[in-house]
C-alpha cells in the first residue's frame, strides 16, 4: 500500500503527473467529472479541498495574505522558544543544502512563516505568491497546502504542484511535518521543504519529518533542564511557606505547578496563560518589572486574585536567566469581602510599558512612592507625567488625601501666588471677601503636583522653597504661617540647568526638589510600548464611541512605530480618537489617521536626505546593499539582477561609497 502522505514516488514522470493533476483540480474547481476526481485525488488532499470550499478560499487567487507587520513578527521572535531552538538547526541544514533550489520555512502553529531560509532567486520567485516571513499559510487563507493542512491534520504530507487548492501555487512543490510540544503534545508549528515543481523528490517529507522530530527533541531537553529545576525548586518552596500557597511559573507567565487548593480555587491547569486571564492583571504587571531586576524580591500587600493575597514573588534564576517565578499567596477571605474591586486599585495598572528605559524610569518612581521625598519629573510634553505622579500619589501612604495638580506654565504670573498660597480678604481688587485657600491648604495631608514647575517666576520660587523647608505657607495679604503638611511632586520639560546658569530658576530650590529625579522617555525612545499603547486605547476609544473591536492594520501600526510622535502619547491618543472616529470599519487605516501626521512623514523624508542624495538614489543605495547582502558580494550576480554592466555598478559602489568589508 502506497503511503498516503507523499505525493511523488518517482521523479521520471513530474510533467504528465502535473498535468493530470491539473485536469483534475480543474473538474474538481468546476464541479465536473465528479467520480474520476474522487477515484483519483488523494483522500487526504480531496477533504483538504473540500474544507477549502466550505471556508470560502478562493482558488484561483494567486498569493495568500500577509499576517504579521515587520514589528508583531519581530515581537513574536523574542518571546518564541520554537523559534530560538530551530533557528540554530535550520540554519546548519541550509548551508548543506546549498543548490537543491528550495527553501526552509520555519511556521508558527497558526501556519505564519515566522523564519524562511533559501537561495535569493528562489526566494524571489516564491514572493510572488507571498511566500514570505509574517505571511498567512493556514490552510483557511492559503488554501491547501503542506504548511497548513500538515496543521489541521496534525500529521506530515506532501503537496505537490495544483494538489494545492489555490492557482498560484501551482508551479510549487511543498513538503511539511508538524512540529509537537513536548509536554502539552500540542502542534505547535511545522518545518516546510518547499521548491519549484520541477524539483520535486519523495524523499523531501521524510526530510522533513526527521527535523521536525529534531526539533521536539531539542525542546524537550531544553524543557527537562529546566523543568527539573522549577520542579524542585516548587516542592523547596512548599517546605518554606507550609502555611501558604505556592504558585511557580515559566518565564512566559505559564503555570507549571501550584498546590491543589490554589489550583482548584483559581481553576489553574497546566499552561494556563496569566497574561490571557484579566483577573492576573496587576500580578502580571508586577512581574513584568521584576523580569527587569531580577535580583530583586517583591514583599507587599496590594495584589490580589480573588480571595489570595499576593504576599511574595522571586525571579526563579536558571543559569543565569530567568527561568521562572515562585508566587506566594495567603488566604484572604475575611480581610477583603470584594477581593476583585482591589484589582483595579494597583496603581500602576494604568501606567502602560514594557521597554527597558521606561520600566527603568517606572521603578524609581514605585520606589520613592512610599516615602514623603520630593520627586522631580523630566520629561517632554505629553509623556504621562501627570499620570505618573497620580499613580505616586495613588501608591503613597497620603492615596486617601487629596491630589491636586497645578500648572504652573498655564497660569498667568499674577495669580500663580494666589493659586498656591492663597490670599485674605482685600488683598487686591476682584478678590472674594471671604479670602481663599491656595493649593497647598487644599492638598493638605496629600500630593501637590506642581507641573511646568520650570515656568514660576524667580519671585515665588523663594515662597515655595520655605514651604519645603518650614513645612507652612503664609496667605497672601497676611503674615500669619499655616501649617501644611504637603508632598511635592514636581515635572518640567525644561532643562533646569540651563535656568539656573541663566539666573531664570533657584539653585537651592532645585537642590530641595532634586532628591529622587526620574527622566520619563520620549515615546519615540521607547517604541516597543507603541502597540501596547495604542491597544490601550483603542480599547478605551471602541467603548466611548460604542463600536466594535478595533485593530490596526498592519501599514498603520508600522506607520505609528517609525514616526517621531513630536507630542509623544498625548498625539498618539489624539491621533488614534481621530482614526476611531473616521473609520468606518474595525480595522484603523492609514487614511483614517489626520492628515497631517502623513506630510509630517513626507517633510521629515525630505530635510532627512542623507549625503546629498535624492530619495530615489537613497533607494538605490538600499537596493545595492540588499543585494551585495543576498549574494554574498558576488558582483556579477548583483549586475545581472538589475540589468546593468558590470561597470556601471563599479561607478554606482563609488558614487555611493560602499566597500567589501
Amino acid at each position: 500500500m502506497r503511503n498516503p502522505y507523499i505525493s511523488i514516488f518517482s521523479m521520471h514522470n513530474l510533467p504528465d503527473k502535473k498535468k493530470e493533476l491539473g485536469f483534475l483540480w480543474e473538474w474538481f474547481v468546476t464541479k465536473s467529472k465528479e467520480e474520476v476526481v474522487v477515484n483519483n485525488v488523494r483522500k487526504n488532499v480531496l477533504d483538504s479541498w473540500k474544507r477549502c470550499q466550505v471556508t470560502g478560499v478562493n482558488p484561483r487567487q494567486l498569493q495568500t495574505k500577509p499576517a504579521l507587520s515587520n514589528l508583531e513578527l519581530n515581537n513574536l521572535l523574542e518571546e518564541s522558544e520554537l523559534y530560538q531552538v530551530a533557528k540554530p538547526i535550520i540554519d546548519d541544514l541550509f548551508h548543506k543544502m546549498a543548490g537543491t533550489g528550495y527553501l526552509i520555512t520555519l511556521n508558527d502553529q497558526n501556519g505564519r512563516i515566522i523564519y524562511l531560509k533559501g537561495e535569493s532567486e528562489i526566494i524571489r520567485r516564491a514572493e510572488k505568491m507571498n511566500f514570505a516571513p509574517g505571511m498567512d499559510w493556514s490552510e483557511q487563507t492559503a488554501g491547501t497546502n503542506a504548511i497548513g493542512t500538515s496543521i489541521v491534520t496534525k500529521s506530515p504530507i506532501q503537496i505537490f504542484s495544483a494538489e494545492h487548492f489555490c492557482q498560484g501555487c501551482h508551479p510549487w512543490t511543498c513538503s511539511s511535518a508538524p512540529i509537537f510540544h513536548p509536554l502539552t503534545k500540542k502542534v505547535i508549528g511545522a518545518i516546510d521543504f518547499t521548491g519549484q515543481w520541477y524539483t520535486a523528490q519523495p524523499h523531501t517529507l521524510g526530510f522533513a519529518v526527521s527535523i521536525a522530530q529534531m526539533i521536539e527533541k531539542q525542546l524537550e531537553y531544553v524543557y527537562m533542564q529546566v523543568n527539573n529545576y522549577l520542579t524542585e525548586y516548587f516542592y523547596q518552596s512548599v517546605k518554606k511557606w507550609k502555611n501558604h500557597h505556592v504558585l511557580v511559573l515559566t518565564h512566559t507567565l505559564q503555570v507549571f505547578k501550584s498546590d491543589g487548593t490554589l489550583a482548584d480555587s483559581l481553576k489553574l491547569s497546566p499552561l494556563t496563560k496569566l497574561k490571557h486571564e484579566p483577573r492576573f492583571h496587576s500580578l502580571v504587571n508586577e512581574l513584568t518589572m521584576l523580569a527587569n531586576f531580577p535580583t530583586q524580591i517583591y514583599d507587599d500587600n496590594q495584589i490580589f486574585v480573588q480571595d489570595f493575597k499576593v504576599i511574595h514573588l522571586e525571579p526563579i534564576l536558571f543559569k543565569g536567566e530567568i527561568g521562572g517565578y515562585m508566587v506566594v499567596f495567603k488566604e484572604n477571605k475575611k480581610a477583603t469581602p470584594f477581593p476583585s474591586a482591589w484589582i483595579d486599585q494597583n496603581p500602576w495598572n494604568n501606567i502602560i510599558g514594557k521597554s527597558d528605559i521606561f520600566i527603568n524610569s517606572l521603578y524609581k518612581c514605585r520606589k520613592a512612592a512610599p516615602t514623603n521625598v520630593p520627586i522631580l519629573l523630566m520629561g517632554e510634553s505629553g509623556t504621562g507625567k501627570e499620570k505618573i505622579a497620580q499613580s505616586i500619589h495613588e501608591a503613597s501612604q497620603r492615596k486617601d488625601q487629596p491630589f491636586l495638580a497645578i500648572n504652573c506654565g498655564a497660569i498667568q504670573k499674577e495669580l500663580i501666588g494666589s493659586e498656591l498660597f492663597g490670599y485674605e480678604r482685600g488683598t487686591f481688587t476682584g478678590a472674594r471677601n471671604e479670602g481663599k485657600k491656595g493649593k497647598f491648604e487644599e492638598a493638605n495631608g496629600g500630593t501637590l503636583f506642581l507641573d511646568e514647575i520650570g515656568e514660576m517666576p524667580l519671585e515665588l520660587q523663594v515662597h515655595l522653597l520655605r514651604v519645603l523647608q518650614e513645612k507652612e505657607i503664609t496667605r497672601l495679604g497676611s503674615s500669619k504661617p499655616i501649617p501644611v503638611n504637603v508632598r511635592i511632586v514636581a515635572a518640567t520639560n525644561k532643562d533646569l540647568h540651563t535656568l539656573i546658569q541663566n539666573g531664570q530658576f533657584r539653585d537651592d530650590l532645585f537642590f530641595r526638589l532634586n532628591v529622587v529625579t526620574v527622566n520619563v522617555p520620549p515615546l519615540r525612545e521607547r517604541k516597543e510600548d507603541i502597540p501596547l499603547l495604542a491597544d490601550y486605547f483603542l480599547r478605551q476609544f471602541a467603548e466611548k464611541y460604542e463600536k466594535q473591536s478595533l485593530s490596526l492594520a498592519p501599514d498603520t501600526l508600522d506607520f505609528l512605530y517609525n514616526y517621531r510622535w513630536p507630542g509623544n502619547i498625548r498625539e498618539l491618543q489624539n491621533a488614534l480618537e481621530h482614526a476611531v472616529i473616521f473609520s468606518d470599519s474595525s480595522i484603523i487605516k492609514l487614511i483614517n489617521l489626520p492628515s497631517y501626521l502623513l506630510e509630517n512623514r513626507m517633510r521629515l523624508a525630505l530635510s532627512e536626505q542623507s549625503d546629498g542624495f535624492s530619495l530615489i538614489e537613497q533607494e538605490e543605495k538600499k537596493m545595492l546593499l540588499k543585494l551585495l547582502d543576498e549574494t554574498d558580494w558576488n558582483l556579477s550576480a548583483v549586475a545581472k539582477r538589475m540589468n546593468i554592466a558590470r561597470t556601471t555598478l563599479y561607478r554606482k559602489l563609488k558614487k555611493h561609497e560602499i566597500k567589501h568589508g
